[in-house]
């Protein structure tokens, strides 16, 4: 049921105070319990939507890179998009409707498309009892307007996302401390702000936040942590910690493209995989080779190999507008005010994006990885307002890593490091 705020508080202590309590799609291991990995199993219908998700994430990827060329070091969650174009598409109509259905590429009904993403929120948290995962959605509606969503539209948001849905007053500035501090708590304190006001014009805000944590299956030792040459784009090199660990059985591959190596996490649940471009190569030729069946292949064809590795210990942030994105991608009518169709989102409103974006960081440490995103919607109502040898997997150049749910093959995160 939707929860109706009385006065924002302007400071954080006072947010905490009114807040209800917060619950999460997670769950943290017992010590006292075994690790657990379980398989998250998908009809063969969810198999090849999970596959198509898997083009999206790369097509995604693409087009964020497109203009920096794998120079820069970049970080995006395909996987957080996706959900917020599924609580988009719910409620779309028409031409724009069939866009987004499109650029999303499921290739299923609403209900198909909504079922597929209520399993994985549900799931994808419980696969690795030694991987943290948290997953969340949430509704924010403008009091001031008047606006209250469709009651189909709601309940769905309810029943597939578990999005939390809320009236506030956007014309109280203090307001917006109320979404921060849900992003905040959402993604462990790593992305604490994605809004810095709130638009008195605006219809809602739609948000999903995901949330990773977990160790490496085989550590780093930080005694074996050094210094080291770390070639750049340009050529030039930099001196940066460069993580150190000899494995006798790594999942390794090479190709006349790149070498790539798995990193799993905690019971094997999710892996990290590391293409390293080879020398004439770059990461921008990786980019473009990126689909799911090149991701298929690759994780098909890869042996356990005796590998010498060396990768940065790292963070990297990342904010990314996703209107010009996703309009490249072939959805723009969902950013046009005159011809957008939301009409199953809310009543007695026209309703278009009038903004999108993702904040995501990584840390990538000898212990393991954490890794944060925020997507956020906001939506205007047009009407008021318009084995062998030593294989060595030395990464001491730029490479794309992406973090996997292996039993689907999900991509959560996928980035470039470039050393800078």
């Amino acid at each position: 049921m939707r929860r109706f705020w009385i006065l924002a508080a302007s400071s954080a202590v006072a947010i905490m105070n009114i807040l209800p309590p917060i619950t999460c799609h997670d769950i943290s291991l017992n010590a006292a319990e075994p690790p657990v990995n379980r398989k998250i199993t998908l009809s063969p219908h969810q198999r090849e939507m999970s596959d198509n998700n898997t083009d999206f994430a790369c097509n995604l990827f693409r087009a964020i890179n497109k203009d920096t060329q794998g120079n820069v070091s970049t970080i995006v969650s395909p996987i957080s998009v996706s959900y917020m174009l599924g609580m988009l598409n719910e409620g779309a109509e028409g031409k724009t409707f069939q866009q987004i259905s499109d650029v999303l590429g499921l290739g299923g009904s609403v209900d198909e498309i909504n079922n597929y993403f209520k399993k994985m929120i549900d799931e994808a948290p419980r696969v690795d009892s030694r991987v943290t995962m948290k997953i969340a959605n949430s509704i924010n509606v403008n009091s001031a307007l008047g606006i209250s969503l469709i009651p189909q539209y709601e309940a769905d948001m309810l029943k597939y996302y578990h999005a939390q849905i809320d009236a506030l007053d956007f014309n109280k500035s203090s307001n917006v401390d109320i979404i921060n501090y849900w992003c905040n708590i959402r993604t462990n304190g790593m992305i604490p702000k994605i809004l810095y006001n709130l638009e008195a014009g605006a219809a809602m805000y739609l948000l999903n936040a995901v949330y990773f944590k977990a160790a490496w299956t085989n550590k780093f030792d930080p005694t074996e942590t050094h210094d080291m040459d770390f070639t750049m784009p340009n050529g030039c090199t930099v001196e940066l910690p460069l993580m150190h660990l000899n494995l006798q059985q790594a999942k390794y591959d090479e190709n006349n493209l790149y070498k790539a190596l798995c990193l799993p996490y905690g019971s094997m649940g999710y892996s990290m995989y590391i293409l390293l471009p080879n020398e004439g190569k770059t990461v921008n030729d990786i980019i473009q080779s990126l689909s799911s069946q090149s991701i298929k292949k690759l994780d098909y064809g890869m042996k356990h190999r005796h590998v010498d590795i060396l990768i940065p210990r790292f963070t990297a942030s990342n904010e990314t507008d996703l209107k010009n994105v996703l309009s490249s991608m072939g959805m723009p009518l969902a950013f046009d005010e005159n011809h957008a169709e939301f009409t199953g989102m809310a009543q007695s409103c026209i309703l278009y994006v009038s903004m999108m974006k993702q904040k995501a960081i990584i840390e990538v440490n000898e212990e393991g990885t954490k890794a944060a995103a925020v997507t956020v919607t906001e939506m205007t109502n047009r009407s008021m307002i318009h084995a062998g040898s030593c294989y060595t997997f030395h990464a001491t150049r730029p490479f794309v890593y992406y973090i996997v749910e292996n039993s689907t093959g999900s991509l959560f995160f996928m980035g470039t490091y470039c050393g800078n």
